[in-house]
C-alpha cells in the first residue's frame, strides 16, 4: 500500500499571517489615496494587499476563466474596429497642417526609427537562433515539456510554416539526424501535422483575475523563439536589454516620484492590442513577412475556432519584443516631435529619454499626453489606474512602486508550488524574508523585531511542524533560509524557536544548512538531442551540455562560506517554548 504524502494547508497559514499583520500595523486611515504620507501608504498596502496575488487551489471560481475569455473576445473585436478606423499616413506626400498632422508626423518618424532598429535579417541568423521554448505547445502537455517530449514526431505546425520547416531540416542536418534517430522506434507518418492555429487556456494572474494565453503549435514556437532572440539582439543596441531593463525602470520610477520629470505609463491588454495593420506599415517588409509567417492566424477557444484580429497574443515568443519596439518607436517619435527637431532620429544622448519594457513605458512628463493620444489612435488602451504623469509623487514601473522616493511596494504573498510538507519550509522562508524587509521599512531597524503579532505566529509555525530554523547569509535566495543573522541575538532573546546548528572552523568559515530546489534528471534523457541544442548556444551561455531543467523538489543541503557573521547565542536566555 502506497504511503500518503504529508500535506499542509497554505490557506490557514495565509490567514494567520494576514491577521498578525493587522494586529502589528495600525492604520490611521482606511481609504486608499496616493497622496498619503509614504510611510502610511506603505503600511496600508502591506496589510490590504498581502494576498492580492495569492491564488488558492481551493474553490477557484470557474467564472474567472470565462471572464478572461470574454475580455479577450472584446479586445479582439476592438482590434477589428480599430483597424477600420486607423488611417496611416501616405508616405509619398506631406500632409498639410491639420488635426492629424502631429499623429502623421509621429507615425512617420516611428516607421523610420523601426526600420533603423531592425537591420536586415538573414535566414542563417534566424535558423541558428531557433530552439524549443520552455513552455507547453500544441501536442506537448504542461506535465512534460522536456526536449525529448518536443522532439517526438510529428510536430504540430500551421500550413504556412511547413516550407520553412523543410528548409530548416536541410540547414540543420545534426538536429535532423538526432530527431530521426530518437523517433526510429516509433513509426510516424512524417515530421509534421497541420493545425489551424494555437489553443487558448488561462492562468491565474491574481486571486480575482485570470489571464488568457495561447499555446502555440510546436513548430511555430520553435521558429518564434529564433525570431525573438534576433529581435533582442537589435534591441540591446539601442539600450533595451531585457536582462537589465526591469532594474533600470525601477530606479527611474523612484527618481521620477521625486522630480515628477518622467511619466510611467501602463496599458490594458497591450500584447493583444498590437495591430497587424500597424505592424505591416511600421516594420521593414522582410521582417513583417517572417513574423507574420510564424504567427497563428486562429485560436481554438472552448471548442470553437476564432480568427485573430490582433497580431498575436501572449504565448507567441515575438509578441513581447514587438510590443516593446512599437511603444519605443512611438515614444521616441513623440519626443522628437515635441522637441521640434527636423531630424527623424534622436541624438545619441537623447535615445534614453524613452524606455520601454513590454507595456511599461517611461517618457518625459511633458510628452505623456501626446504619447497616450498617439498610442490610443493605433488601438492601444491606456490603463489610467496604473499610469502616472501628473505632479503627484507616485510612480510605478516593472514591479517598483514609489511615493516621493519611498518604496511603498507591498509584499505579495503567493501560494506555494505544492502542499506537500517538503514545500512548507522554503515557503515559510519566503514569507519571513519578504515581510522582514517590509517590517524594517515600516518600523525601523531597531523596533521591527518588537512587533509580536507576526513574529510570534511565524516562529510558532516552525514549532508546530517541528522544523529547526535555518539561518543563511543575506545573499542566498529567499527560499533557502531566514536572513536574520545580523539581529539573531535579539530574535533568540525574544522568540521561542529551535535553530539549525551553525559551525565554524579554525579558518573562520561557517558551515550551515539551507534549502535548495533539486531538479530531477530524467532517466530517458537523449544525449544526442541535448548536445545538438547545446552546440547552438552562444559560448557565454553554455553550461554543461548534459544539463536540463526538470521538475523536482526541495532538499536540505550543506553550505560553507567565509562571508557570514553569526553571533554566539548559546549564552542568551531564551523564552520558553
Amino acid at each position: 500500500m502506497r504511503k500518503r504524502a504529508k500535506i499542509f494547508s497554505p490557506d490557514e497559514i495565509k490567514t494567520l499571517v494576514s491577521q498578525a499583520l493587522t494586529r502589528d500595523i495600525p492604520l490611521n486611515s482606511h481609504v486608499y489615496e496616493r497622496e498619503y504620507d509614504p510611510l502610511e501608504l506603505a503600511r496600508f498596502r502591506a496589510v490590504h494587499e498581502l494576498d492580492k496575488k495569492y491564488v488558492s487551489t481551493r474553490n477557484r471560481d470557474e467564472m474567472l476563466a470565462v471572464d478572461a475569455y470574454l475580455k479577450f473576445l472584446f479586445v479582439n473585436m476592438h482590434m477589428v474596429e480599430s483597424d477600420e478606423e486607423l488611417i496611416l499616413p501616405d508616405l509619398t506626400i506631406e500632409r498639410p497642417q491639420s488635426t492629424d498632422y502631429i499623429l502623421d508626423r509621429c507615425l512617420k518618424r516611428a516607421r523610420l526609427l523601426m526600420h533603423n532598429v531592425l537591420t536586415p535579417l538573414s535566414e542563417d541568423e534566424w535558423f541558428y537562433a531557433c530552439k524549443h521554448g520552455a513552455g507547453s505547445s500544441v501536442g506537448v502537455p504542461f506535465r512534460d515539456t522536456s526536449l525529448e517530449a518536443k522532439s517526438k514526431l510529428p510536430w504540430s505546425v500551421t500550413d504556412r510554416v511547413i516550407p520553412i520547416l523543410e528548409r530548416y531540416l536541410e540547414f540543420d542536418s545534426q538536429l535532423n539526424s538526432a530527431v530521426i534517430a530518437y523517433n526510429s522506434a516509433t513509426p510516424v507518418g512524417g515530421w509534421y501535422r497541420s493545425v489551424k492555429g494555437s489553443r487558448a487556456t488561462t492562468v491565474a494572474k491574481s486571486k480575482s483575475i485570470d489571464r488568457m494565453i495561447a499555446i502555440e503549435p510546436t513548430g511555430n514556437m520553435f521558429f518564434q523563439q529564433g525570431l525573438m532572440e534576433c529581435l533582442y539582439r537589435r534591441m540591446r543596441k539601442i539600450g533595451l536589454a531585457v536582462e537589465t531593463l526591469p532594474d533600470i525602470h525601477k530606479e527611474r520610477a523612484r527618481l521620477a516620484s521625486i522630480t515628477s520629470k518622467e511619466a510611467t505609463i501602463d496599458w490594458s491588454s497591450a500584447s493583444d492590442c498590437v495591430s497587424r495593420k500597424l505592424l505591416r506599415w511600421l516594420l521593414p517588409p522582410a521582417w513583417f513577412d517572417v513574423v507574420d509567417l510564424v504567427r497563428s492566424p486562429s485560436i481554438l477557444m472552448d471548442g470553437d475556432w476564432v480568427d485573430l484580429s490582433m497580431f498575436s497574443t501572449m504565448g507567441n515568443a515575438v509578441t513581447f519584443p514587438l510590443e516593446t519596439l512599437v511603444f519605443y518607436t512611438l515614444g521616441m517619435a513623440t519626443i522628437l516631435q515635441k522637441q521640434g527637431t527636423l531630424s527623424h532620429f534622436p541624438e545619441w544622448k537623447d535615445r534614453h529619454l524613452c524606455s520601454v519594457f513590454g507595456d511599461d513605458c517611461i517618457v518625459p512628463s511633458d510628452t505623456a499626453h501626446t504619447f497616450i493620444s498617439v498610442c490610443e489612435s493605433v488601438g492601444f488602451i491606456v490603463n489610467e489606474e496604473k499610469s502616472f504623469y501628473d505632479e503627484g509623487g507616485f510612480r510605478e514601473s516593472c514591479g517598483g512602486d514609489y511615493l516621493r522616493g519611498y518604496d511603498v511596494r507591498p509584499f505579495n504573498l503567493k501560494a506555494p508550488t505544492s502542499v506537500r510538507r517538503s514545500a512548507l519550509e522554503p515557503w515559510l522562508y519566503v514569507i519571513g524574508n519578504g515581510l522582514l524587509k517590509k517590517y524594517i521599512s515600516c518600523f525601523g531597524v531597531r523596533d521591527y523585531i518588537y512587533q509580536p503579532g507576526f513574529w510570534t505566529e511565524y516562529f510558532l509555525l516552525f514549532r508546530k511542524y517541528d522544523i529547526p530554523v535555518k539561518v543563511v547569509p543575506s545573499f542566498f535566495p529567499d527560499d533557502a533560509g531566514l536572513k536574520i543573522s545580523n539581529d539573531l541575538e535579539r530574535f533568540v532573546a525574544n522568540y521561542a524557536f529551535s535553530m539549525s546548528r551553525i559551525g565554524v572552523d579554525r579558518h573562520g568559515s561557517y558551515d550551515f544548512r539551507f534549502c535548495r530546489f533539486n531538479y530531477k534528471q530524467n532517466a530517458s534523457r537523449v544525449d544526442d538531442l541535448h548536445y545538438v541544442t547545446w552546440l547552438k548556444m552562444p559560448g557565454g551561455e553554455r553550461g554543461p551540455w548534459w544539463y536540463q531543467r526538470r521538475k523536482g523538489g526541495y532538499v536540505v543541503a550543506k553550505g560553507r562560506t567565509g562571508h557570514f557573521s553569526v553571533p554566539n547565542v548559546n549564552n542568551i536566555r531564551r523564552p520558553r517554548q
